[in-house]
């Protein structure tokens, strides 16, 4: 069917053809030619050297904040219980800001706290028992010491010279009456005479005496080895007594005191892991960024809220090295106020981060400010923190040179230069450039006032 079709197409073409060919048939007219329109080609653009002022500046954002910030962050994971302050708040030092939900830490807390006070009981009650003891013992050892002297004024020796001395003087009388009965002794009566009685007198006190002296000699003997023993013994009960009042003197029990010092380290312990679940005000301030809640649940040392000073700002930027480098300390600039796009305040850079300028830290030393900073002269101009401002430093500038703009300069393989016309060609001039700017290029040599350069 389908070729059919194609034979009568073909057909009827042929049929008109034909009919175009035939005598008397009209002829079809000439095709019209179609004109293309010849293609414009685009000018160059053309730029004059002109003389005038060429700054090199530096533009950056920074941002109002104020100059005690901090982060803070709870030291442990865990579920939020309760966060007692709201963003915009202003809250003392050592306030509590939030907590976590630690219960159990708390009744752990509560029998450290048992046990503690229970050490500190036995403690102090060791130390009075101890001075009670410490009191007996010193009086014992005054007892023991009088004990020891009585023996000692107990001189065996002293009480046997007493009776030498009695056996010498009774030898003298006896002597004496010896010598006084010899005299009379040829007298008939001499039984009756009083020195026949003396002598006899003499006689029986010296016997008296030699005897009690041979009994002193005797006693002592047998006493000597008993008196030593009590002596020795006596001495031992003092140095006893002496031993006591030392041991006492050097305190109680020295595990009592462990025991207390272990409660202590682990109610301090418990302590610092609950104090890990608290947020506290750092120093007065306001706080300025919060995101948590109670019933959330936050990691460890990652930061939920912010709390500043707004009492006192400061201006700061991050940079780029490559920028920073550009910059030095004490360097002017112009802080224009994003929210006071009229005022235009001075400002110096007040410090640049390690090692651009004397902030931040030595190598191998970590510090989390890298920031530029900008001390601005305000004048009265009140701004708040999270205030942007727009910065400019002037890093070069030189009055009355000759300037084109950077589409002008060509480059190649490290070298500058601009093309010009010459008649009906083209010349190329190398050029020495000094300031380069966003809008204007200083031309040091190659070029002179007034000359047009082609562009690109």
């Amino acid at each position: 069917m389908k070729e059919r079709i194609l034979w009568l197409v073909v057909g009827i073409v042929v049929v008109v053809g034909l009919a175009g060919c035939l005598p008397g048939s009209t002829p079809m007219p000439d095709p019209t030619p179609t004109f293309w329109p010849t293609a414009v080609v685009p000018e160059k653009p053309t730029y004059r050297v002109e003389r005038g002022t060429v700054v090199d500046s530096l533009e950056f954002t920074a941002r109002v904040a104020p100059v005690h910030e901090e982060e803070l962050y709870f030291r442990t994971d865990g579920r939020v219980l309760e966060v007692y302050v709201e963003r915009d708040d202003a809250v003392r030092t050592g306030e509590r800001l939030a907590e976590l939900d630690v219960e159990a830490l708390h009744r752990q807390l509560a029998r450290a706290e048992l046990d503690l006070e229970s050490a500190r009981t036995d403690l102090a009650g060791a130390e009075v028992d101890r001075a009670d003891d410490l009191s007996r013992a010193r009086l014992n050892l005054e007892l023991q010491h009088v004990a020891l002297e009585r023996l000692q004024d107990q001189d065996a020796q002293r009480d046997l010279a007493v009776v030498n001395a009695e056996l010498e003087a009774a030898q003298v009388s006896l002597a004496r009456a010896q010598a006084n009965y010899d005299r009379v002794a040829h007298a008939a009566d001499i039984a009756l005479r009083p020195e026949a009685m003396a002598l006899q007198d003499a006689t029986l006190a010296y016997q008296r005496a030699k005897a009690a002296r041979d009994q002193a000699v005797r006693d002592g003997e047998r006493d000597w080895a008993l008196r030593s023993y009590d002596l020795a013994t006596q001495q031992i009960q003092v140095d006893l007594a002496q031993l006591e009042v030392e041991r006492l003197e050097e305190g109680v029990d020295p595990r009592l005191a462990q025991m207390v010092a272990k409660a202590e380290l682990a109610l301090d312990d418990l302590q610092a892991q609950i104090t890990d679940t608290l947020i506290l005000a750092p120093f007065d301030g306001q706080i300025s960024a919060l995101s948590t809640a109670a019933g959330k649940a936050v990691e460890g040392f990652r930061p939920v809220m912010v709390i500043a000073d707004p009492s006192e700002l400061k201006v700061s930027a991050e940079l780029e090295p490559d920028e920073m480098r550009k910059l030095s300390e004490g360097q002017a600039a112009t802080v224009v106020p994003i929210e006071h796009p009229g005022q235009q305040l001075k400002a110096t850079i007040s410090l640049l981060p390690y090692p651009y300028g004397s902030g931040g830290s030595a190598v191998g030393l970590e510090d989390d400010d890298q920031s530029t900073h900008l001390e601005v002269d305000w004048r009265g101009l009140e701004l708040e923190a999270g205030d942007l401002v727009r910065a400019v430093v002037v890093l070069e500038q030189k009055e009355d040179a000759l300037w084109l703009p950077p589409a002008a300069i060509r480059t190649f393989e490290g070298r500058k230069f601009v093309v010009i016309q010459a008649g009906a060609g083209q010349q190329q001039i190398d050029v020495t450039l000094g300031i380069e700017s966003e809008d204007r290029v200083q031309i040091l040599e190659g070029l002179e006032e007034g000359q047009v350069v082609l562009g690109r």
